[in-house]
């Protein structure tokens, strides 16, 4: 009777911190946790990218050329658990296609490329777990290195396209930072900080990036679970912040290179199933700072699945 009762107690408290921690991994910020859909499944998506006002510091200024560019990435994303529930590599690789446009002369001017992207190779490793009963604590860090498998010397017609729209950056770059992860009941908060340094490859190097995001998750169904496992669907709200220091060429600053920007991302998430699950978000710029004179964010928006299949 005794042992029947214990078993009872301890399976009520495992499946309570499981329904708990029944919330689909942010769309655009980094989950700690490592295993399922949260960390170890293939993901893939895709993001675009509208660009058409022109930015000087923060303000908007006249774009006389009517400059525009656009992107559409399709990264692929395939994860090996090395470490049960401790630790995960990911190899990420991006499809891109790219354009930039302006009027010269009268005449619009149209230059574009498509390819593979650089490859990054990272490590997920979890730091810290502690669960409760409905609740859950995870640290984890996220680190890596960013290898020049993209064409970085392309060329069109009218000769070497510009950096910006190359597939790659022609250097190997190391990236890495702390994820925190916090669920109770039907609230998740996600927290990330990430630096990449970037190495400079024929002369020119990118500056270092800086970034802080920040996701909300809210389980809008089931309110409450009446079995486990069972399909249920997330809502999200992000806050994503970049800061890149000016690129250098030579070693000299180039003068319309950096930014700051802070972008608010609504999102939905369905997961159907402990496999499967599909998403999509919004990307709104809040506040854009730009060094010199660059194209700013107008919108972004993404939409993709991630599959567990091992």
């Amino acid at each position: 009777m005794q042992r029947r009762l214990i078993t009872k107690f301890t399976t009520t408290i495992l499946f309570s911190t499981v329904v708990a921690v029944a919330q689909g991994p942010p769309i655009n910020t980094n989950t700690a946790f490592v295993t399922g859909l949260n960390g170890s499944a293939i993901r893939t998506f895709g993001k675009a990218i509208q660009k058409t006002t022109l930015f000087s510091g923060a303000r908007v200024v006249s774009n006389d050329s009517d400059r525009a560019a656009s992107a559409f990435a399709f990264p692929v994303m395939i994860p090996y658990e090395v470490i049960p529930n401790k630790l995960v590599v990911i190899a990420a690789v991006p499809y891109l296609s790219k354009e930039m446009e302006l009027t010269k002369n009268g005449n619009r001017v149209s230059r574009d490329i498509s390819g593979w992207g650089d490859l990054k190779l990272l490590g997920k490793y979890q730091l810290y777990q502690r669960d409760t009963k409905r609740a859950t604590l995870r640290i984890t860090f996220l680190g890596g290195i960013k290898l020049p498998t993209g064409k970085d010397g392309a060329s069109d017609d009218r000769g070497p396209l510009p950096r910006p729209l190359q597939l790659g950056s022609g250097s190997v770059d190391v990236l890495g930072g702390p994820i925190i992860t916090y669920v109770k009941n039907r609230i998740g908060l996600n927290a990330e900080v990430s630096y990449r340094k970037n190495t400079q490859a024929k002369g020119y190097q990118f500056g270092d990036v800086w970034s802080a995001n920040l996701a909300m998750g809210y389980r809008i169904y089931p309110r409450v679970y009446k079995t486990y496992p069972s399909p249920y669907s997330s809502v999200f709200v992000e806050l994503l912040s970049e800061f890149s220091g000016k690129d250098r060429k030579g070693g000299i600053e180039q003068e319309h290179t950096g930014k700051q920007i802070l972008v608010l991302s609504p999102g939905v998430q369905f997961v159907l199933s402990r496999t499967f699950l599909l998403e999509t978000s919004l990307q709104v710029p809040l506040y854009q700072y730009y060094n010199g004179e660059q194209l700013g964010v107008d919108y972004a928006y993404t939409f993709g699945l991630r599959w567990l299949i091992f």
